[in-house]
């Protein structure tokens, strides 16, 4: 298994220093960073784990100015090593980081005092006791504590070796209880000779592989992993948690930005230009006034937002100025405009706009919520404000619900939604797309076309390329030409019906069987087959203006039909198998009056 863990602390704490000594590696890429001796942007290393497996090490800015480079840092940690300088104890800067990392809902954290080498065993004592009682008072627990020197190497080797065993410790369960699809906020982007498109970011809950296609958000544009590189190492495969290069195909670097995010699936995000998120005030005390301008950082991504505080809540909703590719319970971080001050923190909790009419109903089951709200939990609101939710990667009890793909559906909801598609297409008389359904229905297209493709499968409507139509099975489009044959001939027989052993095509028992299965055949006894539509028109002829109970001769049924006794004892075979009549004596009796049908 791989992971990542990062730094965190005070400017000039000896981060860098405490990298280099654990890797080996020099985390400062910019030349401004060398000649500052501080860290601006990330940094990236690693060092091999005790079974060989590479650990990634983020170096990440520890000045104020850089808060937002720290956001990005920290988001995908497995683990962070709190750095605090022994010649100097906790720092302002330390108390910033540690809200970071509790905002971010990390506890998987070792406290790391440097510079050992310059003070004695008293002031050791005292800068990890004050440090402790800092992490206690702010983020609500005791971390392990160890002591090191980056400059004489004392520590460095305990170090590297606590870091593996908590790592293996910690690690797995948590990976599994916030398991989702396959993503990589992107934190850098370049052009490489001879690959072209090259992104880095952390690679977290699925794998990517070379010639695997992403989709790139908010925009959605399909790419293809062209190359992978982890540690400086070609490969086929990347595994989460895992720093990567990917070599893209499909995109020029000018159409790519830091915060964008590439998913293994679509629908694995919410891709949005409003959220609203659930606030943490016991770490920050700072107010956000209603309609004001904040700066909003999750994932590597960052953007102004007009924020709106619900009264009497912890709830704020953000307008984002431009979309992004964000995930349900996905920490964030509120920044002051122009600034570094961190004005609040939360988990995003909604996206996407909410009709006026559902909002009180939602902020009610938003303030419900547990502390540590499940995947589960996000279900049920769904459910109970439209009736579908999104399924997730997460284990979830789906055995109330209707499964259509990626989506849950309430039987009623399902139900309805089918009978507004139905009543929509036959007013128009016209095949629509899941794009031009989704407009009347007022619904987004995503959960629309789960319902219509499970529609489909289920013989309720047809489709035809992204066209949606009344009818049965396939359109007729999509069918082999030895079956468009037989229909042809069906269409030709008319009511006098399609009899398949008068006809020598070969494969036709075959295909009419498919043809029956998919709606577009009604088979009769006697091996004779109508068109779907002549079977429904002969019905409708048959029971036009008759009621539940009443009955009808023979003689009636072949006036009305204009058949001869050979079709027409079949045919009424048939709609009493079908339902719709039953035999008293030699006459028929109506046992369902004719209805408005959608299919």
């Amino acid at each position: 298994m791989s992971y990542v863990v990062g730094t965190a602390g005070h400017v000039d704490h000896g981060k860098s220093a405490l990298i280099k000594a654990l890797t080996g590696i020099d985390t400062a890429h910019l030349p401004q960073e060398k000649k500052r001796g501080m860290t601006i942007d990330l940094g990236f290393a690693y060092f091999k784990h005790q079974n060989g497996e590479p650990v990634g090490v983020i170096d990440v800015p520890g000045h104020e100015r850089f808060i937002r480079n720290m956001v990005a840092g920290v988001w995908s940690l497995d683990m962070v090593l709190f750095v605090v300088a022994a010649d100097e104890g906790w720092m302002q800067m330390s108390t910033d980081h540690l809200k970071v990392i509790a905002s971010m809902g990390i506890e998987n954290v070792t406290l790391v005092i440097t510079k050992a080498d310059l003070v004695d065993e008293e002031m050791l004592g005292l800068v990890e006791e004050e440090s402790l009682e800092q992490f206690l008072d702010i983020a609500g627990f005791i971390p392990d504590s160890v002591t090191v020197s980056a400059l004489q190497g004392e520590g460095i080797e305990g170090l590297r070796q606590h870091i593996c065993q908590k790592l293996d410790k910690t690690v797995d369960g948590e990976r599994q209880d916030h398991a989702r699809h396959g993503h990589l906020y992107i934190d850098r982007v370049f052009t490489v000779n001879g690959v072209g498109t090259t992104v880095t970011g952390s690679l977290c809950g699925g794998e990517f592989a070379v010639g695997q296609k992403l989709y790139m958000q908010p925009g959605g544009r399909e790419v293809q992993v062209k190359s992978l590189q982890s540690y400086h190492q070609n490969i086929q495969l990347a595994k989460p948690v895992s720093r990567v290069a990917i070599g893209l195909k499909g995109i020029k670097k000018k159409e790519v930005e830091r915060g964008f995010c590439l998913t293994s699936h679509k629908e694995a995000s919410f891709v949005t230009d409003e959220v609203i998120v659930r606030l943490n005030s016991q770490l920050f005390e700072n107010k956000c006034r209603n309609n004001s301008e904040v700066e909003v950082a999750f994932g590597t991504f960052n953007t102004l937002a007009k924020i709106f505080v619900f009264k009497g809540t912890n709830l704020a909703r953000l307008r984002l100025k431009q979309p992004a590719s964000c995930f349900w319970n996905q920490r964030a971080l509120l920044i002051q405009h122009g600034g570094s001050r961190i004005l609040n923190c939360g988990a995003i909790v909604w996206s996407g706009a909410v009709a006026k009419a559902d909002r009180n109903k939602l902020y009610d089951l938003l303030m419900a919520m547990p502390q540590h709200p499940a995947w589960e939990d996000y279900v049920t609101i769904n459910m109970s404000l439209y009736g579908f939710a999104k399924r997730g990667e997460q284990a979830l009890d789906e055995s109330g619900y209707k499964i259509c793909g990626d989506w849950l559906y309430t039987e009623e909801c399902f139900n309805q939604t089918y009978q507004q598609v139905g009543a929509i297409l036959k007013q128009g008389q016209i095949d629509l797309s899941s794009i031009e359904l989704s407009g009347k229905l007022q619904m987004a297209v995503a959960p629309l076309s789960a319902v219509l493709d499970e529609l489909v499968q289920e013989g309720k409507i047809r489709q035809c390329n992204e066209l949606y139509s009344l009818g049965s099975g396939q359109n007729e489009a999509q069918l082999s030409p030895t079956a468009k044959k037989i229909l042809e001939h069906m269409e030709q027989a008319g009511k006098q019906g399609y009899e398949a052993d008068k006809e020598k095509i070969p494969g036709a028992q075959k295909e009419l069987r498919n043809l029956v299965r998919l709606g577009f055949a009604v088979p009769m006894e006697g091996k004779i087959y109508y068109l779907a539509s002549i079977y429904e028109g002969l019905v409708q002829d048959l029971l036009r203006h008759r009621q539940e109970g009443e009955r009808f001769a023979i003689s009636e049924a072949r006036e009305r039909t204009g058949l001869s006794r050979k079709y027409m004892i079949p045919l009424l075979n048939r709609m009493e198998a079908d339902g719709w009549i039953k035999r008293v004596d030699n006459d028929r009796e109506v046992l369902k009056a004719l209805e408005v049908e959608y299919a």
